[in-house]
């Protein structure tokens, strides 16, 4: 990824002198992410500039992204294939209004953002950038918080918030036109029978998790079977391999009840996955009219483990998708095109813990909202850093300047070779944060105070060399 300036030339905030303003709170931030707004800008007259810049009605969130997300578009068409991830995540504010910033279903203050991510579609999975954001409030407490609305009745609620997955697609598709090939992945939250329907109808390649068990039947013309359920076929379906996972550990670390639910606690274990497949076509519910398609075809990949051990819950994927089932490399790509999904995750935890975007303390709505936007490229910087670093081979002047790398070299707690990998670079910045090895992969936070450290040093490195020089 580009020098993080770079990314929001061209962005579209009315002016001149509001741009070179972005700019320079932008430079400020890629210095020190995870600093207070005082610290991070350095003067009072700085700080001032920031706080009028997010606050100014002239400045919106889309605007502030849009050079970003030019630049994303750019670097999709260079990979020639990308996966778009799309999910929605929760903001909190505990300092703020809910009047102003509205309430998430816990009852708390705060907001839900719902990204569209562009991946590499190669194993690296490199992010290459957000293609889509759009942000959802809501004004009033949620009264039935354990439990979750049928479909008969979400869709004739004047605000549906489940368009937004259309939505994300759709602006994705515009962004992303040159783009020879594109995938978009969600997980079962986009799990509707009217969202499937709208990519199928817009000839949009997908891998969506299965939520919902839907009247469907076999899709081979010789079928004889009459209509029974999604999963019943699911089950049914032939097994095309088998795979060895690694599963890490889960705590349940929302308060949410559904959730909770859908994410229940797990120990870390070895499961053995099978993977079968099979193709349908899936009837539409009863509650939508005839501006939905009556039925959709499509693929079904169902990753399930058979042998649990004792008191745990057993892994269990449905997949709906538009790509190929015919060999058991198709399907094994299904499943790591889903596992793809697990980007924006990170891409969520670096927005939250490597920017600290939730410690912000901002009072309006709008202040909060282009805030977000020049944090996003920012977690995704750091998220591309880390994961260049991760894949094997990679140059150390692959992620950081030579400038940096002598620095490293000098204050780092873990010895550089001569010709460092990116990878041996990031574990010398997270051991400078605090991280230790018998502690597996470092994470956010080690990297942040790591990197912050290592730049803080830069400034003074470059600063002396200035003084020998005069």
């Amino acid at each position: 990824m580009d020098e993080l300036r770079g990314e929001f030339e061209g962005s579209c905030v009315g002016d001149e002198r509001r741009l070179k303003r972005l700019l320079r709170v932008v430079g400020a931030a890629e210095e020190q992410p995870d600093a207070s707004f005082p610290n991070m800008m350095g003067s009072e007259a700085a700080l001032e500039g920031l706080y009028r810049l997010l606050g100014n009605p002239a400045v919106d969130p889309d605007g502030v992204v849009e050079g970003h997300r030019m630049r994303t578009a750019e670097r999709s068409v260079a990979e020639g294939s990308v996966v778009v991830v799309h999910d929605t995540t929760s903001f909190q504010f505990a300092h703020a209004d809910p009047r102003e910033v509205g309430f998430l279903q816990t009852g708390k203050p705060g907001f839900y953002g719902h990204f569209s991510l562009a991946v590499s579609a190669t194993g690296s999975r490199e992010p290459l950038g957000v293609v889509g954001l759009e942000t959802l409030f809501r004004n009033k407490r949620s009264r039935h918080r354990s439990r979750h609305m049928p479909g008969s009745a979400t869709t004739k609620q004047k605000d549906n918030e489940s368009k937004r997955w259309e939505d994300g697609v759709r602006n994705a598709e515009r962004l992303l036109a040159a783009v020879p090939e594109r995938v978009h992945v969600a997980d079962r939250e986009a799990d509707s029978y009217r969202f499937l329907a709208a990519l199928q109808q817009g000839a949009c390649r997908f891998v969506v998790r299965v939520r919902h068990d839907r009247r469907a039947r076999d899709a081979r013309e010789d079928a004889q079977e009459p209509w029974t359920t999604l999963k019943a076929l699911a089950g049914s379906a032939d097994t095309y391999l088998t795979r060895e996972v690694s599963l890490s550990s889960r705590s349940v670390t929302t308060t949410a009840p559904r959730q909770a639910r859908s994410h229940p606690a797990r120990q870390s274990r070895v499961a053995k996955l099978h993977y079968a497949a099979t193709s349908m076509v899936v009837q539409r519910p009863k509650y939508f009219d005839d501006s939905v398609a009556t039925e959709l075809r499509v693929n079904i990949v169902r990753v399930y483990e058979p042998k649990p051990p004792v008191g745990q819950e057993p892994v269990e994927w449905l997949l709906a998708t538009t790509e190929p089932v015919d060999t058991a490399e198709d399907v094994s790509r299904i499943v790591d095109l889903y596992r793809t999904r697990w980007v924006i995750e990170e891409f969520f935890k670096a927005l939250k813990s490597g920017c600290l975007y939730e410690e912000r303390h901002l009072e309006s709505r709008r202040a909060l909202l282009n805030a977000l936007a020049i944090f996003a490229p920012l977690a995704c910087k750091l998220l591309w850093l880390r994961s260049r670093a991760q894949v094997p081979d990679v140059p150390a002047l692959d992620v950081i300047t030579k400038q940096q790398l002598q620095v490293l070299r000098a204050i780092a707690k873990r010895p550089l070779s001569q010709t460092p990998a990116a990878r041996d670079v990031l574990w010398s910045i997270a051991g400078l944060g605090g991280h230790l090895k018998r502690n597996g992969e470092p994470g956010w936070a080690t990297i942040r105070r790591g990197f912050e450290r290592l730049l803080l040093a830069e400034v003074g490195w470059a600063a002396a060399r200035t003084r020998r020089k005069m």
